[in-house]
């Protein structure tokens, strides 16, 4: 294969320690094969996070894995098993485990996926590679199927339970909740259990439509019909509102509460859910290094990386340029791009004013996305880097 970098020294660097890897991790398989039950497997950890549904064809748990959400009865409480049934092929199969192997060799991530990339393409062909970078065929056996009950190796397991009027049923391990009228409703965050005593805790969590300044129907399906109007700095919106509601205690309000927002399904954007894919498997820049060659173009996607991960929505990014004067600074009357201002559509930084509390978390979502198809949002917060509470959302225009 020839070199698609023509330094010698790097790449004989590459070819060196990939044939290294390829004697060295032989048996290191982290990808499952066709037809396979895996329950809360996970890869090496690459960038910020540990990778999910390996052998699955597509970057991670890809949307084209058929998705799927239920309980388990926990004591009187239930634990949420999220499932994801994924088609899978050897090229897709060969191709994580050359990453995963690549990302505990220590290898910088573009180099890793270089070169698995270039194997894939000259092994399998363009066509199926691209294909499977989208989650597509041609697969080569029954799908995989990857059951997790957490996001992450060493992250705590949510417990849940059934809001106020349900009433819990378990059926052997699976468990439900139920309406005096027979109609299932879905489970509300309670706790994380493994927290420790000296953790910030939340209960009466609510998730829902807001009426004023309160949860007024509690729902993880919202509907998005723009009856509320939001003012983003150029007059009112129309939105619709929903948000958390909860008591919360053992806070540190010198600390805020910190959260984060994760969206998916809607309209996507191939290049531009690769290029955030891409991103967020970067590693950061080595702190302390020098101003040497190529550290700007370092900087520069270091700080784009961080208006990415800011953003949930398109409406939330803010990125502009201005051409720079004479003196070094940007020309302002001449800065094109997004230069709106408003708040995001769920907040980052929550300020806690006491040690103990009642909160109230507004959010919207804007209504001129009706062609965007059902949206999910995901919620999690933290306070002094332990988890806090999580929801889920399901919008519909």
């Amino acid at each position: 294969m020839a070199v698609t970098n023509p330094a010698h020294a790097a790449g004989l660097l590459v070819v060196v320690t990939l044939t290294l890897l390829s004697s060295r991790d032989a048996t290191a398989q982290w990808s499952a094969g066709p037809g396979e039950t895996k329950r809360i497997a996970f890869g090496p950890l690459r960038g910020a996070e540990a990778t999910m549904c390996r052998g699955a064809c597509g970057a991670g748990c890809p949307e084209t894995c058929a998705t799927a959400v239920s309980y388990e009865c926990v004591d009187t409480r239930l634990r949420r098993l999220e499932t994801y049934e994924c088609g899978t092929h050897l090229g897709c199969r060969e191709h994580d485990d050359c990453l995963d192997a690549c990302s505990e060799s220590g290898l910088a991530g573009a180099e890793c996926q270089t070169r698995c990339h270039e194997e894939a393409v000259e092994r399998f062909g363009l066509e199926s590679a691209i294909s499977w970078a989208r989650g597509g065929g041609p697969h080569d056996g029954p799908p995989i199927t990857f059951e997790y009950t957490r996001e992450a190796p060493g992250a705590p397991e949510p417990a849940f339970r059934c809001p106020d009027g349900a009433r819990l049923e378990c059926s052997a391990a699976a468990g439900r909740c139920t309406t005096a009228g027979g109609s299932t409703v879905d489970p509300v965050f309670d706790s994380y259990p493994s927290a420790g005593d000296g953790a910030m805790r939340v209960s009466g969590f609510r998730a829902g439509r807001l009426c004023g300044d309160r949860v007024c129907e509690q729902t993880t399906d919202i509907r998005v019909t723009g009856e509320d109007s939001c003012d983003r700095g150029r007059g009112g919106e129309s939105c619709t509102r929903y948000g958390l509601e909860f008591d919360y205690r053992n806070a540190d309000p010198s600390a805020p509460l910190e959260c984060s927002v994760s969206t998916s399904g809607g309209q996507k954007d191939f290049i531009g859910d690769l290029l955030v894919k891409g991103l967020s498997a970067m590693p950061e820049p080595e702190s302390g290094s020098g101003r040497g060659e190529g550290n700007g173009m370092r900087e520069l996607l270091g700080v784009f990386k961080k208006v990415v991960a800011s953003a949930d929505s398109p409406e939330d990014v803010r990125v502009s340029m201005a051409p720079l004067g004479a003196d070094g600074r940007p020309i302002e009357a001449q800065r094109v791009g997004n230069l709106e201002a408003g708040p995001p559509s769920a907040p980052r930084r929550i300020a806690l004013e006491a040690a103990s509390g009642h909160l109230v978390v507004p959010m919207y979502q804007l209504s001129d996305g009706a062609g965007a198809g059902p949206l999910t949002r995901e919620i999690r917060c933290s306070h002094r880097g332990t988890p806090v509470l999580e929801t889920t959302f399901r919008l519909s225009f």
